[in-house]
């Protein structure tokens, strides 16, 4: 990969356009659609995607606990405002629910994969 498809590179997986990209890396619209089209480089690009996308879950993941820690001492805080342990309340509820019905799938994913799997063992 040359120095500039680097720097395209790059500057897709900061910024909100192609245009942007383009600006961000001294290239024209142009150059990034070409780039895009070549295979090779739509891989390392989606590659480079991924990394970012599982950084991002990765560091969500360390917040979830300290956030619903945090949201769970402002809903049993009866100084804190009606309104302030409302929303607390609930956004520990959505949170929650979603993460039971994320690991209930998971395990039953995994359920699945091991019958396949020992099928084909």
């Amino acid at each position: 990969m040359t120095e500039r498809q680097k720097r395209v590179l790059a500057a897709l997986l900061t910024s909100p356009s192609k245009a942007a990209a383009a600006e961000a890396a001294g290239v024209t619209v142009r150059t990034v659609q070409n780039y895009l089209s070549d295979p090779a480089f739509r891989e390392e690009y989606q590659s480079a995607l991924e990394d970012v996308v599982m950084d991002a879950a990765k560091q969500a993941k360390q917040s979830l606990s300290p956030a619903l820690s945090t949201l769970r001492e402002i809903t049993e805080d009866r100084g804190e405002d009606a309104q302030a342990r409302i929303g607390a309340a609930r956004a520990i509820l959505t949170s929650g629910l979603k993460l039971i019905e994320t690991a209930d799938i998971l395990a039953r994913l995994k359920e699945l994969e091991d019958v396949i799997g020992g099928r084909d063992g």
